[in-house]
C-alpha cells in the first residue's frame, strides 16, 4: 500500500509499505478521509518530540472495513466508520473511573502506532465507531478535532451568557468557537495574527476577532469587559506568549484552560495566578466528546465544512505538509483522501 513515512525531521515521503493485516480484536479499515493536524505538522519538524521515525502518523480518519480480526463480532466488511484514536487498557486506575484519555499505559493510533496517512490501518475493533451515512467522508475527518473541542469547552466552567476568548483561530480554535456556543457563551472573542483565520473566526460564530499583531489582547479584553477580564480563556496555541495571556486577561477568580500544546514548557506569572485566584487547567484529547462529536455532525447542528479548504491525494501529502510547516501554506484544514 501507499503511506506517508516518517523517517525524520522533516522527511515524510510516499513509500510504498507492506499493507497491515488485522489481529485478533482488529479490524482493517481502508482510509477515505484523514485530516492534517497541527500537533503531526510540529512532529514533522521534530520540534516537540511527539512523533517518532518509522510511524505513519495520521490520527483524524475515517473509512470502510475492509477486513476482520479473529473474535471481531460488532463489524461486518462494508461498515463505515471514524476511527477514535485513543487506545486505553482499560483497566488502570484512570481507565476504571472513566478517564481513558488520561490512561496510565494509552497509545495512540498515528502517533505511537501507525495511523491514517495510508490506504489501509488496522485498528482495535472498540476504536471503529459506526459513521452514519449522513456524515460526509471529509466531515468524519474532522470527528476528532472537534471532539477534543468539546471537551475543552466541557471541562471549562462557564455560565450563560459569559464572556470566553478563545487564544488561537486553527482548526481546534476555530471548532472551540462553535463548542462554547452550544455551552451557552454569551460572546466568544478570538485572537490570532492571520487575517484569514480571524475572518473565518467571524464566519463561524465569533461576536469579536483581535488582532495580536496590531492591538495587545490583554488590553482590549479588558477593555471590552469594563476591566473586569473575561470569564473564561480557552488557550489553543500551546505558546508562552499566549499562555501568559491567557491569565493576564481573565477575570479575578476566572478559569483558563489549556488546549495548545506546543512547547514543553512555558514562563507563567505564578503570583498573579495564585493572588488572584485563577484556576488553570488542561485538557486533553476527550472522553465521550467523541461519541457526540459524530451526533453533532450527524444532526446537523455542528458545520465544520467552513474549516475544510484542501482536499488533496495521498502524494501530495508531503508537501503539504511542508508547506504547512514553513507557513507558506495557511489553509485552516487540510484532507488527504487516500
Amino acid at each position: 500500500m501507499r503511506a506517508l513515512m516518517f523517517e525524520a525531521p522533516w522527511q515524510m515521503p510516499l513509500r510504498e509499505v507492506e499493507a497491515p493485516q488485522p489481529g485478533p480484536g482488529e479490524v482493517l479499515v481502508r482510509v477515505r478521509a484523514a485530516g492534517v493536524c497541527g500537533s503531526d505538522v510540529h512532529g514533522f519538524t521534530g520540534s516537540t518530540g511527539r512523533r517518532s521515525p518509522g510511524v505513519i502518523m495520521g490520527h483524524e480518519f475515517c473509512g470502510t472495513v475492509e477486513a476482520l480480526g479473529e473474535g471481531v463480532a460488532g463489524r461486518a466488511v462494508g461498515d463505515r466508520v471514524v476511527v477514535q484514536p485513543i487506545i486505553s487498557d482499560g483497566t488502570c486506575p484512570q481507565c476504571r473511573a472513566g478517564r481513558p484519555n488520561l490512561c496510565l499505559n494509552r497509545r495512540g493510533i498515528g502517533w505511537s502506532v501507525n495511523g491514517g496517512y495510508a490506504e489501509f490501518v488496522s485498528v482495535p475493533e472498540r476504536n471503529a465507531l459506526p459513521l452514519p451515512d449522513e456524515v460526509s467522508w471529509q466531515e468524519g475527518a474532522l470527528v476528532e478535532p472537534l471532539a477534543v473541542a468539546l471537551h475543552a469547552a466541557n471541562l471549562t466552567p462557564l455560565g450563560v451568557g459569559d464572556t470566553a476568548v478563545v487564544l488561537g483561530a486553527g482548526p481546534v480554535g476555530l471548532l472551540t468557537v462553535l463548542a462554547l456556543r452550544l455551552r451557552g457563551a454569551g460572546r466568544v472573542i478570538v485572537s490570532d495574527l492571520s487575517p484569514h483565520r480571524l475572518e473565518l473566526a467571524q464566519r463561524m460564530g465569533a461576536d469579536e476577532v483581535l488582532h495580536a499583531g496590531e492591538v495587545d489582547p490583554v488590553e482590549t479584553v479588558r477593555a471590552r469587559t469594563g476591566g473586569l477580564g473575561a470569564d473564561a480563556v480557552l488557550e489553543v496555541v500551546g505558546l508562552t506568549a499566549t499562555a501568559r495571556q491567557s491569565v493576564q486577561m481573565v477575570r479575578n477568580g476566572g478559569n483558563v484552560t489549556w488546549v495548545g500544546n506546543s512547547a514543553p514548557t512555558v514562563d507563567m506569572p505564578m503570583q498573579e495566578v495564585v493572588t488572584r485566584e485563577i484556576t488553570v487547567r488542561g485538557a486533553y484529547a476527550f472522553v465521550e466528546e467523541f461519541g457526540r462529536a459524530v451526533e453533532l455532525l450527524r444532526s446537523g447542528r455542528v458545520d465544520v465544512t467552513p474549516l475544510i479548504e484542501r482536499v488533496a491525494g495521498l502524494e501530495e501529502g508531503p508537501d503539504l505538509v511542508r508547506d504547512l510547516a514553513r507557513g507558506t501554506l495557511d489553509a485552516v484544514k487540510v484532507v488527504l483522501e487516500p
